[in-house]
């Protein structure tokens, strides 16, 4: 059964200088609608071609910057999408916001639409930090947003950090830190700055402009989001995940646990076992073959079984709770101890992993040195 939703919208303001996702410029009133249209269309398409049943847990609408659609198209999309797939009793809507993209009118369709949780793209609480990875909004707009979304009711937010950002420092970090805190979100996302080539970034640390990241000082970093969201009440859940009881993101469990999943829209990711699936990019030609009646070009990967049990591992381990070593072995029909021994021996040797209570986890050093041990449970 498909539990999950991603709806991708490929519109900005501006493009991050660090943002390798599709997104186009958003002034483009009549491609959004078309889009959307688009999207609506894919849906019937995707909904009588699939075989599996389809109940929905999660709905997340991602980007881009979904709330650069006018208010109109952005309640006309999800009133459409709960009305045409079935929903459980309590779906998480999660949709991803930037803080100069929020009004009143907005937020009031927000949760007319029945969105229950925002995920608000802060980044930095440091204005010049802001201004170098070319994010355009001011610091006054996160206040004002939060402020808005509370106003208005909303009672499950995510506030969407980063560090690693050229010309940050441990104490730049630790502030915006306290000043998430302060906001008392349910819900924090620490990620650290991956420069990815073919991105302004990615040139000038071609060109010499900016170096990369210290390891080191990334790592204090880690420690010090470990530490600092751990005082105040948020659980870490996931290696750059952190929330408060009861507060864990549904959608982003459903990839950590290697569950189907369904995605629509410009550039969109499916996972629909034992296949991964991903839409033409192009908006315009994903539109047109969309208003002609036709699903969009799709790349279509099937994964062999030893890809599948590498990708379960790794996914799984990204959770403090790690991977119940039963569901493994329901999952493939064979212990995950007798599929991969010698990377168990080797991270179990060096103090990496742990098995306990009937659970492959990180220890806390192996967090830091996650790739390492993802790198060893790849199977030839």
């Amino acid at each position: 059964m498909i539990e999950a939703l991603y709806v991708h919208i490929p519109f900005c303001k501006t493009k991050c200088h660090y943002c390798d996702f599709i997104s186009y410029p958003y002034f483009d009133d009549d491609l959004k609608t078309r889009y959307v249209e688009a999207l609506k269309k894919e849906c019937i398409i995707i909904e009588n071609k699939l075989k599996e049943d389809i109940k929905l847990k999660s709905i997340f609408l991602g980007g881009g910057t979904p709330t650069c659609l006018s208010s109109g198209l952005l309640l006309d999309l999800l009133l459409f999408i709960k009305d045409f797939f079935p929903l459980q009793s309590q779906t998480e809507i999660t949709v991803e916001a930037n803080p100069n993209t929020l009004d009143e009118n907005k937020v009031d369709l927000l949760l007319r639409g029945g969105v229950n949780r925002v995920s608000l793209g802060v980044q930095s609480f440091n204005q010049r930090l802001l201004q170098n990875v070319g994010r355009e909004q001011d610091i006054e707009s996160i206040y004002y947003s939060v402020e808005l979304l509370r106003k208005k009711g909303l009672k499950n937010l995510n506030l969407d950090l980063m560090y690693g950002l050229p010309g940050q420092n441990i104490e730049h970090w630790e502030e915006t830190l306290r000043s998430a805190i302060n906001l008392n979100p349910e819900h924090v996302s620490a990620y650290q700055l991956k420069i990815e080539e073919n991105t302004p970034l990615g040139e000038k640390l071609l060109g010499g402009e900016i170096k990369e990241f210290d390891d080191e000082k990334a790592l204090e970093m880690y420690k010090a989001t470990r530490r600092i969201l751990g005082e105040n009440g948020y659980q870490q859940y996931e290696v750059s995940n952190y929330a408060k009881v009861g507060f864990e993101s549904v959608h982003n469990k459903v990839y950590w646990l290697s569950e189907p999943y369904l995605s629509l829209g410009a550039g969109a990711h499916s996972y629909l076992p034992p296949s991964r699936i991903e839409n033409l990019g192009d908006v315009k030609g994903y539109i047109t073959n969309l208003e002609a009646n036709n699903l969009p070009p799709r790349e279509e990967e099937f994964q062999d079984t030893k890809t599948s049990m590498s990708e379960f591992v790794f996914m799984g381990l990204r959770m403090l709770e790690g991977i119940e070593l039963a569901r493994f072995q329901a999952y493939f029909h064979k212990r995950l101890e007798d599929v991969f021994p010698r990377a168990l021996e080797k991270c179990l040797r060096w103090g990496l992993i742990q098995i306990d209570k009937g659970h492959l986890r990180l220890t806390d050093e192996g967090l830091y040195l996650g790739n390492l041990v993802f790198q060893e449970f790849l199977l030839d």
